[in-house]
C-alpha cells in the first residue's frame, strides 16, 4: 500500500541557527562538483563586489526603482551602461528584469501592445521564431494569447532564413533571431532576419541573453561577431542577462529599446484602484532591488578594461576545456560562433552514458541537451584550475569506463 508522504511542519520553538548550518553544509553540493550548475561567475573579487552590494540593499524593494530617488538613479546609469554597449539610437533605453524569461516575456508583451496599435488588422498576433530560440517564447506566447510558430534549422544549426519566411503570414507582427541560440550556441542570421522584419511591417526582437554581455568584448578583442545589435536596422528589442556574461549576480536581466517610446508598450500604469496608481517595471512588482545595486557596482567596478580582462581569461579556460576534451577518444567539442556554452558530443561513446558516469560515478551536476547528442558547459572565469583539472579526469575515467563497458550508467540528456 503506498503511503502519503509526511509533511513538513513549522518548528513549534524554533530551530538554532547551528542546526540550520549544519544541515544546510550537509545537503549544499560542493563548489567543485556543482559548478556548471552555478554559472555564471567572474573571479573572487568580481563575487564579492556583487555578493556585498546585493547584501547592503538586500531589504530594498525594486518595485520602487522607478520612483525612489536614489534607486531610480542608480537603475537608470545601469540602463544607460548597458544599452551603451549596443550601438544604440539617441533615444534607446531599457529595463531592468529577473531574468531571461522575464525579458522575453517582457518583449513579446511589447510587441502584442504595439500589434494593437500598428497591426489592428491582426486576428491571431503570431510570433515567428528559430526551432532552438529558448522556450521562454513558447512560455511567453502561452501566457499572452500569442501564437508561435517555430521555424527548422539550416545544416549549420542557424535558424534557415527562408523557412522563416515561409512561415510568416499576414498575422506575423514579430520575428526573432538569437545571439546566440543557447543549445547550439551559433549566431542566427539576424540581418536577413531583421530585412524581412521590415519588409512585412513585424517586429524584430534579438535574444542576446547568452551572448549581450559577452558579444560586444569579443568584438573588441577582435574575434568575428557578425552585426546582430541596434546597428541592424529593423531590431526593436534585445534581452540581455546580466547575470550571465555580465557577471552580475542572480537574478537579474535587462530588456533593451531600440526607443523611449516603446516603454508605452512595456509598463502598464495602473489607476483603477484605491490608494493611488501603481506603475512597475516588467512583470514583477516587488523584487530584491540589491540585484540593481549590484549589477551597478560589478559593471562601474570592472569598466570595459576588466570585462576585456574577464573574456580573455574565459576563452583561456575554453580553450583548456577543448584541448583536454579533445584529446579523449570518441570526444570532440563544437565549433560555435561563440566560446560559451561550450558542448561536446561523440560520434562513438553514448552520450547519455558519458552524462550518466558522470552524474552517478562523479556526483557531477551537468547539463545535457539531446538534438543532438551533446553536454553543455557553461564555462565562465570562474571555471579554474580547481574545475577544469577534477573534471577532465573523471571524463577521462568515465569514458574509459564506457569503453571497456565497466560503466552502463546512463541518464537522459536534458536543460531545465
Amino acid at each position: 500500500m503506498n503511503q502519503t508522504p509526511q509533511r513538513s511542519t513549522l518548528p513549534v520553538d524554533g530551530t538554532p541557527m547551528e542546526e540550520i548550518q549544519t544541515h544546510l553544509e550537509k545537503i549544499e553540493v560542493d563548489k567543485v562538483h556543482g559548478h556548471w550548475w552555478r554559472a555564471f561567475r567572474g573571479s573572487t573579487d568580481v563575487q564579492a563586489v556583487g555578493r556585498d552590494t546585493f547584501g547592503r540593499f538586500f531589504s530594498d524593494n525594486g518595485l520602487l526603482s522607478l520612483s525612489a530617488g536614489y534607486m531610480s538613479d542608480i537603475r537608470q546609469q545601469l540602463v544607460d551602461m548597458c544599452v551603451g554597449l549596443m550601438h544604440p539610437d539617441t533615444n534607446s533605453t531599457g529595463s531592468v528584469t529577473s531574468g531571461g524569461s522575464e525579458s522575453i516575456y517582457s518583449a513579446l508583451h511589447a510587441v502584442r501592445e504595439w500589434a494593437r496599435d500598428h497591426r489592428p488588422e491582426v486576428r491571431e498576433p503570431t510570433v515567428v521564431a528559430p526551432a532552438s530560440a529558448h522556450p521562454s517564447f513558447s512560455k511567453g506566447c502561452h501566457y499572452l494569447g500569442m501564437r508561435l510558430v517555430r521555424a527548422p534549422l539550416g545544416p549549420d544549426f542557424r535558424v534557415d532564413p527562408e523557412s522563416m519566411r515561409a512561415a510568416i503570414t499576414e498575422d506575423t507582427v514579430c520575428l526573432v533571431g538569437s545571439a546566440p541560440n543557447w543549445y547550439q550556441a551559433f549566431i542566427d542570421p539576424i540581418e536577413d532576419i531583421a530585412a524581412m522584419a521590415v519588409e512585412h511591417g513585424a517586429w524584430m526582437h534579438v535574444d542576446g541573453c547568452v551572448g549581450g554581455y559577452m558579444l560586444p568584448f569579443l568584438e573588441k578583442l577582435g574575434h568575428a561577431v557578425p552585426p546582430w545589435d541596434f546597428r541592424v536596422p529593423g531590431v526593436q528589442s534585445i534581452s540581455a542577462d546580466l547575470h550571465k556574461l555580465g557577471y552580475c549576480p542572480k537574478p537579474c536581466s535587462t530588456i533593451l529599446w531600440r526607443d523611449a517610446s516603446f516603454l508605452d508598450y512595456h509598463n502598464i500604469l495602473v489607476t483603477d484602484v484605491t490608494g493611488g496608481s501603481y506603475k512597475t517595471e516588467g512583470f514583477l512588482g516587488s523584487r530584491p532591488a540589491g540585484s540593481y545595486f549590484a549589477a551597478w557596482a560589478v559593471m562601474t567596478y570592472l569598466g570595459e578594461t576588466g570585462y576585456l580582462n574577464m573574456t580573455r581569461k574565459m576563452l583561456d579556460n575554453v580553450a583548456r576545456l577543448t584541448t583536454g576534451i579533445n584529446a579523449l577518444e570518441g570526444l570532440e567539442v563544437w565549433p560555435c560562433d561563440v566560446p560559451t556554452p561550450l558542448s561536446f558530443s561523440s560520434n562513438t561513446v553514448p552520450i547519455e552514458s558519458i552524462m550518466g558516469g558522470m552524474v552517478k560515478r562523479y556526483s557531477w551536476l551537468l547539463v545535457g541537451v539531446d538534438d543532438p547528442p551533446r553536454i553543455v558547459l557553461p564555462v565562465d572565469v570562474a571555471t579554474d584550475d580547481a574545475i577544469i583539472e577534477p573534471f577532465l579526469s573523471d571524463l577521462g575515467e568515465v569514458v574509459d569506463g564506457v569503453l571497456s563497458g565497466q560503466i552502463a550508467d546512463s541518464v537522459p540528456l536534458r536543460y531545465g
